[in-house]
């Protein structure tokens, strides 16, 4: 009599990344559970649901800064003036140097050349002001005060406040007391060099209570705001000293970065102590939290921000592999992606208006003025390119898995890492149709890795297949 076999089912599953937009999840999320998300991401732009090449950075103009004493570059500057006779702009691009002069270049390129007897120990708050209809800019620092440069001419303006952060609010100028940081200073009605103290001239608001130093004065919907280490405080500034009066609005976010508080039209954004925040004038709330395994407790004094009407910058530092470097993380704020990009090492950025209409950044180490592009490369350099998952159990944390067949599609060679818990198999993506690879691994978990290092690619269609034992 024929005996009874019973064999084990097999169920086979399917998982396809059909878009990789989700952008990442950090690398100490709990959910391990599929690939919708990865672990890390770095220079790939997501937001189409492909892998494609980011913003790039290329040489701005072709400047010649090999003359700048110092050669270190901390600061960058749009000035953009009227030129009544020719009844055209001139635009130049400032740059501060760690030898503290203040360098000019005209937007069409050129050497830059330094406006001599103009210094700065340490780099200076800049605003544009149309001062007497002439479009002049302030500088100002604590150790070096506040100066009104016209075309190359320059002024100090003699019994100004010492200030660290400016800003034009109703054709006054605002601007936050250095040392113990607890004064708003505000100049005359259109005159930012009288800083004569009286009822209709010049005035402070002085900030006693526990929201600490004041960081920076930002003009926004109407409002002054200050933003301070602990808290933002609304200051109604309008019409007669008099009838100026503050609100202190209380927030969860952290201790605040000053530098790094960027105006974006609708809401500003800023960095913290417990990560990103976007305000909108009432509250704040948390974004970009993804990049917190990267950027929290990480000292970050110097991060600078700027924003081209859709895509905001910021040029952080952040913690990877064990290691803190620089980099610049972007948000779109139409397609809600964001994106890391590693090693480009930009000490500052700012939006250049006028007929340049971009992102403009200063690099010391590389010793050169940046704009940011559509290149997909960093100073004629491809940067490394990486989307990384974490271990993924597919759902299933206690069975064993057998994965039997892997695919991938790009348009540019890459390389497609598997990764069992004890053993690692890599493979070269040629560029074309799907390419499907049978990996053979068994284990409770696997993690996949790809790497491009080309300037141009696009990346798509992975799919992972794995087998059950029930």
């Amino acid at each position: 009599m024929a005996k009874n076999v019973s064999y084990p089912r097999v169920s086979v599953s399917r998982i396809t990344v059909n878009s990789f937009s989700n952008g990442m999840k950090g690398v100490t999320a709990q959910k391990k559970t599929d690939l919708s998300r990865a672990s890390v991401i770095y220079n790939f732009d997501v937001s189409s649901g492909t892998l494609k090449s980011p913003h790039g950075v290329s040489n701005f103009k072709d400047y010649a800064v090999d003359n700048i004493s110092g050669f270190e570059i901390d600061g960058i500057y749009s000035y953009i003036k009227y030129n009544e006779t020719h009844s055209t702009f001139d635009e130049k691009v400032l740059v501060h140097a760690k030898d503290n002069g203040i360098y000019y270049s005209p937007v069409q390129g050129g050497e830059f050349k330094k406006i001599q007897g103009l210094n700065f120990k340490e780099k200076p708050s800049v605003i544009a002001y149309n001062y007497l209809d002439n479009d002049v800019l302030l500088l100002s620092t604590e150790k070096d005060g506040l100066y009104l440069l016209d075309g190359l001419a320059f002024t100090r303006i003699p019994n100004a406040p010492a200030v660290n952060s400016l800003c034009i609010h109703k054709e006054r100028l605002f601007a936050t007391s250095a040392g113990e940081g607890k004064s708003l200073w505000f100049s005359d009605d259109f005159d930012p060099t009288n800083w004569e103290i009286s009822l209709d001239e010049a005035g402070f608001i002085e900030f006693a209570d526990e929201y600490g130093k004041l960081l920076k004065a930002v003009s926004f919907l109407d409002y002054v705001y200050v933003f301070r280490e602990y808290g933002i405080s609304r200051v109604v500034a309008e019409g007669d000293q008099e009838s100026f009066y503050v609100d202190n609005l209380y927030g969860k976010h952290g201790k605040i970065v000053g530098s790094s508080i960027t105006d974006c039209g609708d809401f500003i954004v800023m960095l913290t102590s417990k990560g990103i925040y976007s305000f909108n004038g009432l509250s704040s709330s948390k974004i970009l939290d993804e990049y917190d395994d990267f950027i929290l407790g990480v000292e970050n004094e110097n991060c600078t921000g700027a924003f081209d009407g859709r895509t905001i910058y910021l040029a952080i530092n952040i913690k990877i592999n064990g290691a803190r470097e620089r980099a610049v993380i972007t948000y779109d704020t139409e397609t809600k992606t964001s994106c890391l990009l590693k090693g480009y090492s930009a000490s500052d950025i700012a939006f250049f208006g006028g007929s340049v209409d971009r992102v403009l950044c200063c690099y010391n180490e590389e010793n050169a003025v940046g704009v940011f592009d559509d290149s997909g490369t960093f100073l004629g350099k491809t940067p490394s390119r990486l989307w990384q998952s974490e271990f993924c159990n597919f759902g299933l944390a206690n069975k064993v898995k057998n994965l039997t067949k892997i695919s991938l599609q790009t348009t540019e060679n890459c390389t497609l890492i598997v990764d069992s818990m004890d053993k690692t198999l890599i493979y070269t993506v040629k560029k074309g149709k799907v390419r499907e690879f049978s990996p053979c691994l068994r284990s409770h978990s696997f993690k996949f890795t790809i790497k491009s290092s080309k300037a141009k690619t696009e990346i798509s269609s992975l799919s992972v297949s794995v087998e059950v034992v029930n």
